[in-house]
């Protein structure tokens, strides 16, 4: 069937359903012979030439099966013969066996001779201290230290401390001898040079300074690997890395005065005087820093111990002093608020002297490191808390407190001494915590300044809760200045380093809590949201800024529309034309609105800063602009004669009275300005405007009121106001 089908499809595809097609079927006929006897020809060939083929590549696959075999077969006798030679020669454990022997008793060796140089530097040391030979000594205990840091990683632990107590013991001994001869040579040159020995520093003999120079080298070299360097008892004291050992030897005569006038029963050591220590230490560090740059940096540098700054070690280890004296005085202060605050005032200032005069490096440790901990840091930010907000009391209690402060580059923004003294507080603040190592800290400081923003603006509020007749005359004015002021200093310092840095790790902490609440990751585009610290107190700020500059604005504007009545209801569709008088002059009505608008803007220009003043009179010329439109033209009929003293009244008195803080008054007044236009347009325009504004076509009205420059109103009332006028009859 499937053979009968393929005969119709190839039929149908030559011939088609077209009748006159058959003609071909002839020719169609002999191909089909063609083929067929091609096919037979190929079948004929097939059966002859095929079976010869097939035998050959029997016969090849034959031959080709052989050789594997016997390639097979000789593999295996070769395997076999070589397993028989490896096992009968097969010497590998013995000879492992003394391979390994040999190691250990090269690493034996090794160890003997590790043993033997460590004896024979320790013997040399001997016969150099006993002859007196001070570099030969040096020498040797440097090549003992090389040997101990070479010995670091070793296993072989007896030999490690053998080794680590030889160094100690010749450390200590030479240590000792220097030391002595080192103390003797300072007692010589009249060291420390403070008090009565300032004037040695140019009296020290050339021999002395060349052996000065001598021992600190000697004592420079007489250092510890890092491992075995002493380490700090205190936990206090972790973060002081022990000083070189010249500059603990110049400032031991400096702890030992320190100390005796600082501790105990002296009159010095007085608990409520900390600014004595602080400012002794400080005094040492002054008197000596240039000394110690020019002389002992000078060996070092010679040595090769270029790393190491003399003058950040001197002053790291008279720090250490104060730190310790510190630590021992704040757990008695700490009872004590005044003590207290006075003790946590003077270890600021210290530290700020530090950084500030003597250039501290930042990463050495301070003061700060002692008020950080953490029962001593809680009480410092409450009493930091507390007295700021008694501060606070006192900043709006004085009776300056709302003068003007004088003499400053910002007259316009009428700074008063409420809102000066308050930024002085939170700066003060800024730089009492700015040198805190840690971001945790910092950040406690700082919600404790918005803490105190915010109270300082609720302490306003409460301020201007007390009935007032006239805000101009009240306390409005200069709490809007002082708001405005705070406000964009406060916008300022968001944008410095040291607000952005918190503000980074204030995010940072929020997206780790939040993260923390949801269990999920912390999301860094939540870390790297801009805006900064102040956001949130600024926006309350402002929003009470602009509450009191809406009221004080709607004062003034009331006041002058309590004056607007006569002239409102004034006869403006019977006015003289004028062509019938000389000149044209302020409608007399007017008069007194006009004057109050006057003397209320000049109080105005007087109470408020100008950025605040700018913002007031626009609000004011706002709502005069509506109030006028809706009240004197909506509400009256013009003849030609009233729009024309209408356009004068608001063109030369109304405009000019703001033409005082603006170049263009009138784009403020935009519905009184184009009223007048329409009011005082030709009469055949005027008609053509009313044909253009009837139509149903929105937008060509508008172009039509664009072209002689109307674009507030809208056509409809572009069309009202038309009307108004007397000389107009609509039908």
């Amino acid at each position: 069937m499937d053979i009968k089908r393929q005969v119709i499809n190839k039929f149908n595809e030559i011939f088609g359903a077209d009748i006159k097609n058959l003609d071909n079927i002839q020719q169609f006929h002999e191909q089909l012979e063609n083929e067929k006897h091609e096919i037979e020809e190929s079948l004929s060939m097939a059966s002859t030439e095929v079976p010869s083929k097939v035998k050959n590549a029997v016969a090849n696959v034959e031959l080709i099966r052989s050789d594997v075999e016997k390639s097979i077969e000789a593999a295996e006798e070769l395997r076999k013969s070589i397993a028989k030679v490896l096992e009968e020669d097969n010497k590998t454990p013995k000879i492992k066996t003394v391979i390994d022997k040999i190691g250990e008793l090269e690493k034996t060796l090794k160890y003997l001779q590790f043993l033997k140089y460590i004896e024979e530097i320790s013997n040399e040391m001997e016969e150099s201290m006993a002859s007196g030979n001070d570099e030969s000594m040096i020498t040797l205990f440097t090549n003992l230290a090389e040997i101990n840091c070479q010995l670091e990683s070793s296993s072989c632990h007896n030999l490690v401390n053998y080794a680590r107590e030889t160094l100690y013991y010749w450390h200590n001994h030479l240590k000792e001898r220097f030391s002595k001869e080192y103390t003797e040579v300072l007692k010589t040159m009249k060291w420390p040079f403070c008090g009565n020995n300032l004037s040695a520093l140019n009296t020290i003999m050339p021999e002395t300074m060349t052996r000065f120079k001598i021992l600190t080298e000697y004592l420079l070299q007489l250092y510890l690997p890092k491992n075995d360097e002493p380490s700090v008892k205190s936990s206090l004291l972790t973060d002081f890395a022990p000083v070189c050992l010249p500059i603990a030897l110049l400032v031991r005569p400096l702890r030992q005065r320190f100390i005796y006038h600082f501790t105990g029963n002296k009159q010095t050591n007085r608990p409520d005087k900390p600014e004595w220590f602080f400012t002794q230490v400080l005094t040492w560090i002054k008197d000596h820093e240039k000394w110690i740059e020019k002389n002992v940096q000078a060996i070092a540098d010679s040595t090769g111990f270029t790393y190491i700054n003399m003058k950040v070690e001197f002053m790291r280890a008279l720090v250490q002093l104060a730190v310790e004296k510190l630590h021992t005085d704040l757990p008695v202060a700490q009872y004590d608020d005044t003590h207290f605050a006075h003790l946590v005032d003077e270890a600021l200032g210290f530290e700020h002297e530090l950084r500030d005069t003597f250039l501290y490096p930042a990463n050495q440790p301070a003061t700060v490191l002692v008020l950080t901990q953490a029962q001593i840091f809680v009480k410092w930010i409450n009493m930091e808390k507390k007295y700021a907000t008694e501060k606070i009391d006192v900043i709006l209690n004085a009776q300056s407190a709302w003068e003007r402060v004088n003499g400053t580059d910002l007259d316009d923004m009428k700074i008063t001494e409420c809102a000066d003294a308050f930024l002085t507080l939170l700066t003060t603040i800024s730089d009492r915590y700015s040198h805190l190592p840690q971001p945790g800290h910092r950040l406690q400081f700082l919600e404790l300044q918005l803490e105190l923003i915010d109270d300082w603006r609720v302490r306003l509020l409460q301020l201007l809760q007390q009935d007032c007749e006239d805000p101009l005359n009240s306390l409005i004015p200069p709490i809007l200045n002082s708001l405005y002021y705070v406000s964009s200093v406060l916008l300022e310092w968001g944008d410095t380093v040291h607000f952005l840095q918190l503000h980074y790790f204030k995010k940072k902490c929020d997206a780790a809590e939040l993260a923390t609440e949801e269990g999920t990751d912390i999301s860094e585009n939540y870390i790297e949201e801009n805006g900064s610290v102040f956001d949130d107190a600024v926006a309350l700020l402002k929003r009470l800024e602009k509450e009191l500059l809406d009221e004080i604005s709607d004062s003034v504007a009331l006041e002058v529309k309590a004056k607007s009545r006569p002239y409102r209801t004034d006869k403006w569709f019977a006015m003289q034309n004028e062509k019938e008088v000389a000149s044209l002059s302020v409608t007399r009505t007017g008069c007194p609105m006009f004057e109050e608008l006057t003397k209320q803007l000049h109080r105005l220009n007087d109470a408020l800063s100008l950025p605040l003043f700018n913002i007031a009179w626009r609000n004011i010329a706002s709502q005069l602009d509506r109030y006028l439109y809706e009240g004197v033209i909506l509400e009256n009929q013009f003849n030609t004669g009233g729009a024309a003293q209408l356009k004068y009244d608001i063109t030369r008195n109304l405009f000019p009275l703001f033409g005082l803080y603006t170049e263009k008054p009138e784009s403020y007044f935009p519905l009184m300005r184009e009223s007048c236009i329409l009011l005082n347009v030709l009469l055949g325009s005027a008609m053509l405007l009313i044909e253009a504004l009837d139509g149903d076509n929105e937008d060509t009205a508008k172009d039509v009121l664009a072209e002689i420059g109307i674009f507030t109103l809208s056509p409809t009332s572009a069309l009202t106001v038309l009307k108004l006028r007397t000389d107009i009859v609509i039908q």
